[in-house]
């Protein structure tokens, strides 16, 4: 029992703390990227769309008021098998250039994807969520990377606003962290994984994934790096989005997020190989461990109550994690003095987290995760 609680919080400590540090100091060695602010390649923005209609012109009108030559952008709508409004209000911007792929049978985002590039015209892709609003600059400051060679793909910052009240003070947090993560990774080889709502790739450095792949721009941006170029963020790539409504949304949309990673792991999508160390310890450490961190904290949790009885120090530590817990339950609850600001938001979010992943890694195990999604219910971003 004490070997399997110190290896259990060893490991989940250096996932959270050592891995950030490790590669903060490494990255200090390598070659920086060049840039080119001046640089205008052609575009292809394509937007995913599966019903859509609540958010899909807004989308579009944020799109074709992009800072960008209007002759050098191109914008698809690919639209899912959407059943609502959504084809009609991408052909009402028809005569603003805006290009309606309508794929009449519904088969999930990386199936809409892989029918709509052939499309695309453009030397450089970016794909968007429709409820993601772009700042003005956004697509130049994704572009004027690509001047260098070595890069093939660019992740942005997508900041969230307005999500549950429940969650969003450690929300922050989380993505904050994630962020500075990423300007490491990005620093030192390659982000492992674009945020699909907002990421660009070298067209030809673009490689259809199967159908069956859950989480696309996880796929997509890791075959890019397996192909030899980096990925990299850019923080000044800005652009906005309503968060989930609901900790129960949240929940499902974290639980499709890794059951859809380790579904491409097992299927040996995205996968790196020992032939690249630096690309595989990034993926193990930022990826494979977090999806795994549940069973960590169960061997952490269940080996400090065996040894509670016996030594104080376990006992400690067994009471620190009840108390954890017990704050996670209360702020769920409602409970006064938990119900609001940040008491026991972090814990929430914590375990909201973790519990997630327990349940997408039971899914994948499984293989019962859907490859399409299910719209979240989000607010419009103002």
């Amino acid at each position: 029992m004490r070997v399997v609680f110190w290896i259990s919080v060893a490991v989940a400590d250096y996932d959270n703390a050592g891995y950030p540090v490790a590669v903060a100091i490494v990255s200090r060695w390598r070659r920086p990227t060049t840039r080119d602010d001046r640089y205008r390649p052609t575009v292809s923005l394509v937007i995913a769309a599966y019903n859509e209609e609540t958010v899909l012109r807004q989308k579009l009108d944020n799109s074709l008021a992009l800072d960008y030559p209007r002759d050098c952008l191109q914008i698809i709508v690919a639209s899912d098998g959407s059943d609502d409004r959504t084809n009609a209000i991408a052909r009402e911007h028809a005569a603003a250039g805006v290009v309606l792929h309508a794929i009449p049978q519904r088969g999930g985002k990386t199936c809409a994807l892989n029918l709509t590039v052939p499309r695309a015209s453009g030397e450089v892709l970016v794909f968007s969520d429709a409820n993601t609003m772009y700042r003005p600059d956004a697509i130049w400051r994704l572009v004027r990377h690509f001047v260098d060679p070595t890069v093939g793909a660019v992740t942005g910052d997508v900041r969230l606003v307005g999500s549950a009240e429940q969650y969003a003070p450690s929300e922050g947090l989380y993505y904050r962290y994630e962020r500075w993560l990423q300007r490491l990774e990005s620093r030192l080889e390659s982000v492992i994984g674009a945020d699909g709502a907002m990421y660009a790739l070298r067209r030809r450095a673009y490689a259809p994934v199967p159908a069956s792949v859950i989480v696309d721009d996880f796929v997509i941006s890791m075959n890019v790096a397996l192909a030899g170029y980096r990925v990299i963020y850019d923080p000044e790539a800005v652009a906005i989005e309503r968060g989930t409504l609901s900790s129960a949304e949240e929940y499902r949309r974290k639980v499709r997020i890794v059951a859809g990673g380790l579904q491409a792991l097992m299927g040996r999508q995205g996968v790196p190989s020992f032939t690249q160390p630096l690309l595989l310890w990034c993926y193990v450490s930022h990826k494979l461990l977090r999806w795994l961190m549940p069973l960590l904290l169960i061997a952490a949790f269940a080996s400090s109550a065996a040894l509670a009885h016996d030594v104080a120090f376990y006992a400690g530590a067994f009471a620190a994690q009840v108390a954890l817990y017990a704050a996670a339950v209360l702020r769920w609850g409602g409970v006064a003095g938990f119900r609001s600001g940040s008491a026991g938001a972090v814990p929430y979010y914590f375990c909201l987290v973790n519990g997630a992943a327990l349940a997408g890694l039971w899914r994948a195990l499984r293989r019962t995760q859907s490859v399409t999604w299910r719209r979240a219910a989000r607010g419009d971003v103002a």
